[in-house]
């Protein structure tokens, strides 16, 4: 077997780099892609929520000075904003 005929047989052909799916089957309007890039967000929003108040009485096991006041307040505000972005974690709508 010579090496012109190991380069020409079918078995080497080139793959076909054609997509695997039509593109009029792949319509993805707005709402979907919204969903699918807030899905992630969403989750780790959710458990950062479950998560944050074991923190707390750490925060103020130490005292309510300075900068322990401003974690404590800042780490309310990240739970606020957790529990309103996770809110709709695992429901089917």
């Amino acid at each position: 077997m010579l090496v012109s005929d190991i380069a020409t047989s079918e078995e080497n052909a080139p793959m076909s780099i054609a997509p695997p799916f039509d593109s009029d089957t792949v319509a993805l309007d707005a709402q979907s892609i919204r969903t699918l890039a807030f899905r992630p967000v969403e989750a780790t929003a959710f458990w950062t929520a479950v998560a944050l108040p074991l923190v707390y009485p750490a925060l103020m096991f130490g005292g309510l000075g300075g900068q322990e006041l401003f974690l404590l307040v800042a780490t309310l505000a990240l739970h606020v904003a957790a529990l309103r972005l996770g809110r709709g974690h695992g429901r089917d709508d």
